[in-house]
């Protein structure tokens, strides 16, 4: 019996609105949705989920009437110019949508500068029960799990995680023993999806895989077995697997559920 919940990342099915992506996760088998409030690059799509938004009020509804639950919300940006302030309707609108998790990127090279406004972050959040999770990515500030987890150490707050992402995690570098330096508590949830063994050297190709040509669990050529068996065995699994070509073509609903059949062999 499988020990992992599973969710269906916003990332995976982000040209259908945030409703229609909880009615997907309820017909092809997820137990909870993850949820991009705030775009993560210019080009993705604004569905107008902060407030109280004709959005936000359908995508409530879609959750009480499938019962899918929110495992988390995307994406908080620790820029240069980062505000806390702008941030509050996030926030709100997080703790409205029942979420715990909270997906943050690392994209300022001041680490102090970076630790204060993940200080203010975490503390704010911790007001709507709600826990940080740095995202480590190879184009990023953040790259590794040991930037993350020194930025975590700076900023002294307790209600601040690290997010393990399949792609990211072996096209940083990473070894699976780096993953035994991490406490379990500091490890809410994890992002499966597959990719091609070699490792881009070119940044923009590294990061269009990762955004728009990611691939389905057992068709590429990471270790997510071992991957898998050296995280904690009731972490939670968000499925984020943007797909291209042929398979990218498929209707949202059909793409959650091949990916769904997928990921159940590494649960």
């Amino acid at each position: 019996m499988n020990m992992r919940s599973l969710s269906l990342a916003a990332l995976t099915v982000l040209d259908v609105s945030p409703p229609e992506q909880v009615r997907i996760a309820a017909l092809t088998g997820y137990s909870h949705v993850g949820l991009r409030l705030l775009p993560a690059t210019p080009d993705d799509p604004n569905y107008d989920m902060l407030g109280d938004t004709a959005m936000v009020r359908e995508t409530l509804a879609a959750l009480r009437d499938t019962g899918i639950r929110v495992s988390d919300v995307e994406i908080v940006r620790l820029t240069p110019d980062f505000s806390l302030d702008t941030l509050q309707p996030f926030l709100e609108t997080a703790a409205r949508l029942e979420a715990q998790q909270v997906l943050v990127a690392g994209n300022d090279s001041d680490l102090r500068r970076s630790a204060d406004n993940l200080a203010r972050l975490a503390q704010a959040g911790a007001a709507y029960g709600l826990t940080m999770n740095l995202e480590p990515m190879p184009w990023t500030q953040i790259r590794t799990l040991a930037d993350a987890q020194t930025l975590i150490n700076s900023c002294g707050q307790s209600n601040v995680g690290i997010l393990v992402d399949a792609i990211h995690f072996w096209r940083a570098g990473e070894s699976l023993a780096s993953l035994a330096a991490l406490a379990p508590q500091q490890l809410n949830y994890m992002q499966l999806c597959d990719a091609p063994a070699l490792i881009p050297t070119d940044t923009q190709e590294l990061i269009y895989q990762a955004r728009c040509a990611r691939q389905v669990p057992g068709e590429g050529g990471l270790d997510l077995r071992g991957l898998m068996a050296a995280l904690p065995a009731t972490l939670p699994v968000s499925v984020e697997v943007p797909l291209a070509g042929d398979q990218g073509a498929l209707p949202a609903q059909q793409r959650a559920q091949l990916l769904f059949n997928a990921a159940q062999s590494f649960l």
